[in-house]
């Protein structure tokens, strides 16, 4: 049976960046954790995370390509 968290090494891994920016990302809420002698993320939550990410990077796409970010 495959794991129902993610710790912030799994993340950092998965995404390509450090621990510390994950446990930034859960300080400022914008990612849903539990301190259980470390964070602990739920899969589902690191995939609405990553899901609305994946929306703002494209809507930052669209900006750029209509001319209104630079």
């Amino acid at each position: 049976m495959a794991a129902k968290y993610a710790t912030t090494a799994d993340l950092a891994e998965r995404w390509l960046c450090s621990p510390d920016y994950v446990r930034m990302i859960i300080r400022e809420g914008k990612l849903s954790a539990v301190n259980l002698g470390g964070w602990k993320i739920r899969w589902d939550e690191v995939y609405r995370y990553e899901k609305e990410r994946e929306k703002a990077d494209a809507e930052m796409l669209r900006q750029q390509r209509l001319g209104f970010v630079r």
